[in-house]
This record gives C-alpha cells, sequence and structure tokens, in this order.
C-alpha cells in the first residue's frame, strides 16, 4: 500500500513497493521514536546533503520496534503511535518514508547484504546520514565503521551524526522516556524540541465532567504508548486548525475508581460536545498529581484552582 500523505511525501509500507521511479536517493536510517532533536538534527542533515547533491530525501525506518522480534521481553513503550509519527515526518518535509515491518527475516540480513540489497538496489542511495550509534543487520553486527568502510565499495557518500548534547546530555529516547514517566514534561518538551503531544478521537465517558460543570474530551490511550506520568497538566489542544487553552487530567481517576488510564481535557472556549472528532493535546506544564477525594465539593474545588492557574498561564 502506498500512501500519499501530503502534497509532496509519499509513503512505503514494503520495500516492494519502492519503484525506479523514485531516483537516486539521500537516506536517513533509524528508528525515530519520539522524533527528538537529535533525530531532526540527523534529517535535516539528510535534506542537505539532498539539496546539494540533487537527491530525493529518503528515511527508511520501521512501523514496529524492532525488538518487539528481537527481544520481545524489553519492547520499550512507543513515544508516539505511527500516525502521529508521519506527522511530524510530513512537518520536516521529506520526499519519502519508508514505514517497513520489522520481521524475523530481517534479523538474517548480514549487514552488507543489506547495504547492497535495500539501500543500494532499491532506494539508489548516493549518500547516507546516521547517527553514530547505529546498528544493523544480523545480529546488530553492522555499524557505521562498516557503513564508512563500504562506501568506497558501494559509491556512496556519507555523514555520521556525532551525540546531540543538550546542558551537557546527550539527547536520546530512552531520556525522554525516563522524563515523561516522572512527569518532568517542561524537560521533555526541551529535548523533543516541541511540546509532546497525544492525538485521537474524542470517545465518550462517563459524562461526570459535565455533572461537575467541567465537561471534557476523553481520548483513549492507545496500546504501548509511553505517557506521561498521570496528573493534570496545562495543555493546548489543537481542533480544527486552532489551538485552545486547556486542563487536562491523564490517569486513572481515582476518585470514580475508574480502570485503565484515561485523557480527559477541559478546553476553554469550546462549549458543545466533539464526539467522533480528532484532537491533538499538547502538553505544556504539570500542575499536580491525581488524588483520590472524598467528596465531590473538594474535586470541584481542585479542578477549578488547577483551571485558574491554567487561565493565569494563558493570562485569560
Amino acid at each position: 500500500m502506498l500512501v500519499n500523505k501530503g502534497e509532496k511525501m509519499k509513503i512505503f509500507f514494503e520495500l516492494e513497493e519502492v519503484d525506479e521511479q523514485i531516483g537516486d536517493t539521500s537516506v536517513a536510517l533509524g528508528t525515530f521514536d519520539g522524533l527528538h532533536i537529535g533525530h531532526v538534527e540527523v534529517l535535516e542533515l539528510m535534506k542537505v546533503a539532498a539539496k546539494e547533491k540533487g537527491l530525493k530525501s529518503f528515511v527508511y525506518t520501521f512501523s514496529n520496534h524492532p525488538k518487539e522480534i528481537l527481544a520481545p521481553d524489553a519492547v520499550p513503550p512507543k513515544i508516539m503511535d505511527i500516525d502521529e509519527k508521519v506527522q511530524i515526518f510530513t512537518r520536516i518535509d521529506v520526499d519519502y518514508l519508508a514505514l517497513i515491518r520489522f520481521d524475523e527475516s530481517q534479523t538474517h540480513y548480514e549487514p552488507e547484504d543489506f547495504v547492497s540489497e535495500v539501500l543500494i538496489g532499491k532506494l539508489h542511495m548516493k549518500h547516507l546520514t546516521v547517527g553514530y550509534d547505529y546498528r544493523f543487520g544480523k545480529m546488530a553486527q553492522g555499524n557505521t565503521e562498516l557503513l564508512i568502510e563500504l562506501s568506497s565499495k558501494y559509491g556512496y557518500t556519507y555523514e555520521i551524526v556525532p551525540p546531540i548534547m543538550r546542558n551537557d546530555v546527550r539527547v536520546s529516547s530512552s531520556l525522554i522516556r525516563e522524563l515523561l514517566m516522572e512527569g518532568r514534561i517542561e524537560e521533555a518538551n526541551f529535548y523533543l524540541g516541541r511540546h509532546h503531544f497525544i492525538k485521537g478521537t474524542v470517545v465518550r465517558g462517563k459524562g461526570v465532567g459535565h455533572t461537575l460543570g467541567f465537561p471534557t474530551a476523553n481520548l483513549r490511550i492507545k496500546d504501548n504508548i509511553s505517557t506521561i506520568k498521570p496528573g493534570v497538566y496545562i495543555t493546548e489542544t489543537l481542533w480544527l486548525g486552532k489551538k485552545y487553552p486547556s486542563v487536562t487530567n491523564i490517569g486513572f481517576n481515582p476518585t470514580f475508581e475508574q480502570t485503565g488510564i484515561h485523557l480527559e481535557t477541559y478546553i476553554i472556549g469550546i462549549d458543545r460536545a466533539m464526539y467522533d472528532e480528532v484532537i491533538e493535546v499538547q502538553f505544556i506544564k504539570r500542575l499536580r498529581d491525581e488524588k483520590k477525594f472524598n467528596r465531590l465539593e473538594d474535586l470541584v474545588v481542585e479542578m477549578n484552582g488547577d483551571l485558574a492557574k491554567t487561565k493565569a498561564y494563558f493570562n485569560l
């Protein structure tokens, strides 16, 4: 299946879909979970090389995490799902995106065969950009040293991107997962280079918020997505191309003893139901932990306090 997700970018979900018409390419390789500032640096350098050399920009990555096959018991929760990842790639504006499912067959690729058959044979790669710690091929035997060694044999140029440091900290997906799990959203956003967001379709909740005077839009959290620490956050909600100030609770709603994790956002300036609408909730600042209240009156007082702090943040 070939999907066009914008005016330019084309997405391939299988290598067999890539045809000769793509032309010669400048390729970036990586897992790109979270598409943080380190990933963006790799992609921007790949695009610069593409422009300078008259090549098409091509990102080769996976639709699932390789550890689903290599180490099923150690699969990290994703920072974003495929749709959210495609959205960021579209903003970055690359020509081609390969979102290949990593399966058992790929664990048998000898590293040089991956270069010759996939990168050269299918993607027509003339320039390669990767992070310094990129590994590939059977038993992850391929590395940047091998990519450099093979460059003369297969006629491609390359750029190996060193670690991206901010405040003497190496930027990585694992760092950002840790920050999200600890609720340190402002730090996570700093390393992401944007606001962490969760996007989804509004579903029907129990209507408790409406009863309390705080009608909320509820999102179902997808499986294996790395959510931020449960609590209440100042957020902005993107709906139909416009951003609205909002205050969001993500967690388990202990007062009402609900099961599973939920996201509920109270959007300032919208007073109608939004069922089945797609919204994007962008997290800005953490206000507090979730609490269990014995009296609904106490919950309403706390929610009014959260709303007041949110309005003050946005100077409303």
